[in-house]
């Protein structure tokens, strides 16, 4: 299998780590029939790129054999702000869907054990004929057979309908808000267009609010069981403002 190198990945503090931990083990009580979750948002740069990553990595530390597939075609940042790196010619989901590679050349083991992701080497301007091919949902039922979680990061909601299709596909739906930044309205939109799609809407994850006038963050997550809350550190805060 090919390697990437994820050369960027930060130190968590931690209270952003237990943030984390809490999320992964609140959707774990959401079944174990969940295995495909996308982790979406109502607008760039509210941290689903972040959320996505820690959660994929706390999962696979903890033993489960976890699959990072990112889908925001588009405006993929997770090569560059991570560090990606591998010998060759890097290949990822675009090149699948498109019949220009097999999907045993677009999985790569990455030096997070029990972490593999599927990358996007190259942005598509317009995905839609891929996303809507039915490669893809061969592409996520093979997946499904060989990995114990998947997660799939995609594009904002309110952007494009890339996540639409994607969701259709999927076990369930994090949606990720950036407090004080995100109208409740737009929120409230993002989630009538998941339930559009049939698609079980797993949780909510509020970033970068301030509580108790400290410096740090608190995610609010709404799953099958209630509702959650975890702490972090303004470095999480900050962190999740990239996107």
């Amino acid at each position: 299998m090919n390697k990437i190198e994820i050369n960027k990945l930060p130190e968590l503090s931690w209270e952003v780590s237990e943030a984390v931990n809490q999320l992964r083990v609140n959707l774990s009580f959401c079944g174990s029939d969940v295995k495909t979750i996308m982790v979406t948002s109502s607008t760039p740069n509210e941290g689903k790129s972040f959320v996505t990553m820690q959660l994929w990595r706390s999962i696979a530390e903890m033993g489960i054999p976890a699959l990072f597939i990112d889908c925001d075609f588009r405006k993929s940042v997770l090569r560059t702000r991570y560090g990606f790196s591998c010998s060759g010619h890097m290949k990822g989901a675009p090149h699948y869907l498109a019949g220009q590679a097999e999907l045993e050349d677009v999985i790569y083991e990455t030096n997070i054990k029990n972490g593999y992701i599927i990358p996007v080497a190259k942005t598509v301007v317009n995905p839609a004929i891929l996303l809507e091919s039915p490669k893809f949902a061969q592409m996520i039922a093979e997946c499904r057979k060989r990995f114990g979680i998947i997660l799939i990061d995609t594009p904002p909601l309110g952007s494009v309908a890339d996540s639409l299709n994607i969701a259709t596909h999927c076990d369930g739906t994090v949606l990720v808000t950036m407090c004080g930044q995100t109208p409740r309205k737009l929120v409230a939109n993002s989630v009538e267009q998941l339930k559009r799609t049939g698609t079980p809407l797993l949780g909510v994850v509020l970033n970068a609010a301030k509580t108790n006038g400290s410096n740090l963050y608190y995610k609010k997550y709404y799953g099958k069981t209630g509702y959650y809350y975890g702490g972090g550190s303004a470095l999480g805060a900050e962190e999740n403002k990239k996107g």
